[in-house]
């Protein structure tokens, strides 16, 4: 039997400091690089998706309606008796034989509108020709002021009735007309309504580059070729005055 007391057992020194400090560190370290690669892949999703291509209001623009082109001007009230006048343009009433004058503004841009009708036989529909002055203001070239008026028709009381729609029109024509400067526009209406036979018009604008700026109309029905001839007829007597 030892007569000594074992000796006291020394307890085991406690971990250091140092190595609880580098776990943390290394822990954190591993969190920044996951922070990191999870906001490198979202900035790249949103770069990959690209800009957004959906249109605001203001990319929705309308032509062709009624809106955009204004009220009609006065009426001419200038008397047809063997000529028909508007402003510095005219045409002789015998160059459409059988037509009644007509003095009213159906569309615009335009004003002091006057010409001739006439009835399609067979059909609640007429066919027309007129002369009349352009109201843009600005003024603008003749070949932009043609372009602009055919949509303008569309929209007009003339054909509101009847659910127009603009089938094509061409590109501006330059030609003269008495010698001066002129664009023409060609287009196709067409009509629709219960008990209406005619499939629409094919409308003829005209701007002239007089003083003041000046127009020829004419609409007849899609495929009536004598009616077609005597709009053309007119046409190739047009006048334009130079001191108006």
């Amino acid at each position: 039997m030892n007569p000594y007391p074992p000796p006291p057992q020394v307890p085991p020194p406690p971990p250091a400091r140092g190595n609880a400090g580098l776990w943390w560190a290394i822990g954190g370290a591993v969190l920044v690089v996951v922070l990191v690669a999870v906001l490198a892949a979202l900035l790249l999703a949103r770069g990959s998706a690209g800009p957004s291509t959906s249109a605001g209001p203001a990319a929705a623009a309308s032509s062709g309606k009624a809106s955009a082109c204004g009220l009609p001007g006065s009426g001419s009230t200038t008397p047809i008796t063997d000529r028909v006048v508007s402003g510095p343009v005219s045409f002789p009433v015998s160059a459409a034989p059988g037509w009644t004058p007509q003095r009213y503004q159906l569309f615009s841009p335009g004003a002091q509108a006057a010409g001739l009708r006439t009835g399609v036989p067979g059909h609640s529909w007429d066919a027309h020709v007129e002369v009349g002055l352009t109201t843009f203001a600005p003024r603008v070239p003749v070949a932009e002021a043609a372009r602009r008026i055919i949509p303008c028709i569309v929209a007009s009381s003339r054909y509101d009735a009847y659910r127009p729609r603009l089938d094509g029109a061409s590109e501006p024509e330059a030609l003269t007309v008495d010698g001066v400067r002129a664009a023409r526009v060609v287009g196709r209406i067409l009509v629709s309504r219960e008990g209406l036979a005619i499939p629409g018009d094919v409308v003829t604008v005209v701007v002239i580059d007089s003083a003041p700026q000046a127009y020829f109309e004419s609409d007849t029905p899609i495929g009536d070729t004598a009616l077609a001839a005597v709009a053309q007829q007119v046409f190739e007597q047009l006048k334009v005055a130079r001191d108006v």
